[in-house]
């Protein structure tokens, strides 16, 4: 078997792709880089995944977007098929490079299974510590097709030298678990530890960064079915608690409200922090030294989170323009000053002229409907998923990536200063 490994290794050298060095990837991402593109409106802009080197065409992109502390963004397209792939946009020269995708940093740590798939990097990209993690999901289906895959795999890039693995090739069996996925991440620097809600079962594993190793928590002796829908948030406090939720239509008191994992006398709930209609929380955003947190689920309830106390509140209902066609808020940034939240509608199946660019005031609970997104440029017109929460940069402008998943479309990014769009908004009205 080590022998295997290592000549798998070498061919990956001869190989040639980028540098390879102790099994990380060093990408050629130097050139190629995309500077972007002005949107129609002032104040928009927009970029492609590009093709990866292997071969992935990024068609979609699930709650991936995500901001560093020095203001650069970071996206993962996948295709939900074959294999997911991480990009870095430097916001300061406005180009977008190509990272790591899970197959060729498995490959070379020769932990790539024949057969093996990594359809999606779910999880918004986690910043710990001076890295980027991401966790793959290889079925998200709520039923037992989970046990016939290959548990997940951490992987990590590191800014400062240009390396993306696959932290999981050095743990038992190459993967974090046997079998399961990661939908969902937090962060405890304090602990050096790194959280991932599972799916389909809901479980709550641990990463231990200096270990590398995962640890296996359980779930809530609440949970009372076997499959649930995982909040797509989670977050933890000063006080080193891990904040979650989960949905199941068939216990609706069981799951709708906030449970918790405690360090230190382990599972709990709290059954006073309710969420409305039983919804688990998808998107959010912490400000003030993550004092201060603002949530939401999919249909556009807002709460509020705030660490002194702790306490909860429920801040009203993003309204907006509902039809026949289920929608969906996957976007999802909270302004830096706490007031007010730009969010945008989905919808399944198509068409996308539903979609639309909401500001919702945070005081008073009233919304506001900006635009359709197809008027930020023709080139989102047809796209229909638009995903990407707490994504801005130091300039006050957010991110995020539209997709409707064909084979032949790639995920376009955009980017919105929001006081640039208005002004230019008003002078057509």
């Amino acid at each position: 078997m080590r022998l295997l490994a290592l000549i798998c290794l070498i061919d990956i050298a001869i190989a040639g792709f980028g540098s390879v060095v102790f099994g990380q990837i060093s990408p050629p991402w130097t050139s190629d880089a995309e500077v972007g593109r002005p949107g129609q409106l002032d104040g928009v802009w927009h970029w492609t995944l590009p093709d990866t080197p292997n071969g992935l065409r990024p068609t979609q992109s699930w709650h991936a977007t995500a901001s560093s502390p020095d203001g650069d963004i970071y996206v993962a397209g996948m295709d939900h098929v074959t294999n997911a792939a991480l990009y870095r946009l430097n916001w300061r020269e406005g180009k977008l490079q190509f990272v790591g995708d899970a197959r060729s940093a498995s490959e070379a740590m020769a932990n790539w299974m024949p057969g093996e798939t990594a359809q999606k990097f779910h999880t918004r990209p986690l910043w710990h510590r001076g890295k980027i993690y991401v966790g793959t999901m290889d079925r998200s289906t709520l039923d037992d097709e989970y046990l016939t895959r290959r548990g997940f795999h951490w992987y990590a890039y590191d800014p400062i030298s240009n390396k993306f693995s696959d932290l999981s090739a050095l743990e038992p069996g190459g993967s974090a678990v046997a079998h399961g996925n990661v939908v969902t991440l937090a962060s405890d620097p304090v602990r050096n530890v790194i959280y991932g809600a599972g799916v389909p079962t809901g479980e709550i594993y641990r990463y231990d960064v200096a270990r590398g190793r995962t640890d296996v928590l359980g779930r809530p002796a609440s949970y009372d079915q076997s499959y649930v829908y995982t909040g797509r948030v989670m977050w933890v406090d000063s006080r080193g608690r891990l904040y979650f939720t989960a949905t199941n239509t068939n216990s609706p008191s069981v799951y709708g409200h906030v449970h918790y994992y405690d360090p230190e006398t382990g599972f709990g709930e709290r059954k006073d922090w309710q969420l409305q209609e039983g919804q688990a929380l998808e998107v959010g955003q912490c400000l003030a030294k993550k004092k201060r947190c603002f949530f939401s689920d999919d249909r556009g309830h807002v709460y509020r989170f705030d660490d002194d106390g702790p306490s909860w509140s429920y801040l009203g209902q993003i309204e907006t323009n509902r039809h026949a066609l289920p929608t969906y808020i996957w976007l999802f940034d909270v302004t830096a000053d706490g007031s007010r939240v730009y969010a945008a509608t989905s919808t399944s199946p198509q068409p996308s002229d539903f979609t639309s660019l909401y500001e919702f005031d945070l005081s008073t609970g009233k919304t506001l409907r900006l635009c359709a997104l197809s008027e930020l440029d023709p080139a989102l017109h047809g796209l229909h998923v638009h995903t990407g929460y707490d994504a801005w940069d130091p300039q006050g402008r957010f991110y995020f990536a539209s997709f409707n998943g064909l084979p032949d479309q790639r995920v376009i990014i955009t980017r919105v200063d929001p006081t640039r769009l208005k002004a230019a908004l008003s002078k057509f009205r």
